[in-house]
């Protein structure tokens, strides 16, 4: 069941339990309830922005690591191209473009690799970080719905007692009456 339905139905429950016909005692705010509740709906799509947020990031974090890696790649490719191009050391340069060539490619894995690590970590985090929103939201829900729960059970009670008092009165009333007749 979503949160929004529980919510839902808390709201129904007030809703419900604001008719007692006994006393005049409040024993629920149901305006700062329902306040409560309009932050916990208003809440839940943050958590999806924030995720969706988080994505977009991870993928830009991605595309800039490839078109550094690209751009790394290329320079070293345009340098070896110089090297090679230079005739008195041929064999050197395609040594060194090589190296370079292998040492763009590993700065460039290295910088993907860690990119995609942490945008896995703000993932995982943004993700936990609803799961415990939603965690406490349902806690909270929870503990509303008990607290209604018992004023009901203490509402129904107090108004059994009160017509079983109003019965006994009723019955010495008729008693009274049949006696002095």
């Amino acid at each position: 069941m979503r949160v929004e339905d529980l919510l839902s139905q808390i709201e129904d429950l007030l809703e419900e339990g604001k008719r007692s016909l006994v006393g005049d005692k409040v024993r629920v705010d149901a305006e700062a309830i329902r306040s409560i509740i309009a932050d916990i709906k208003i809440s839940m799509p943050d958590e999806v922005i924030q995720a969706r947020k988080i994505a977009a990031e991870r993928k830009v974090i991605l595309a800039q690591a490839n078109d550094n890696a690209e751009r790394q790649i290329a320079q070293a490719e345009i340098q070896a191209r110089k090297l090679v191009e230079e005739s008195e050391i041929t064999r050197v340069a395609n040594e060194n473009a090589a190296s370079i060539i292998a040492d763009a490619k590993k700065q460039a894995a290295d910088i993907v690799e860690q990119a995609k690590k942490n945008s896995a970590e703000i993932v995982n985090n943004a993700q936990k970080w609803a799961t415990e929103l939603r965690n406490g939201a349902t806690g909270f829900v929870d503990k509303i719905m008990a607290e209604t729960d018992d004023i009901l059970s203490q509402s129904i009670d107090d108004f059994t007692k009160s017509l079983n008092k109003v019965r006994i009165a009723s019955q010495q009333l008729k008693s009274a009456t049949t006696k002095q007749s």
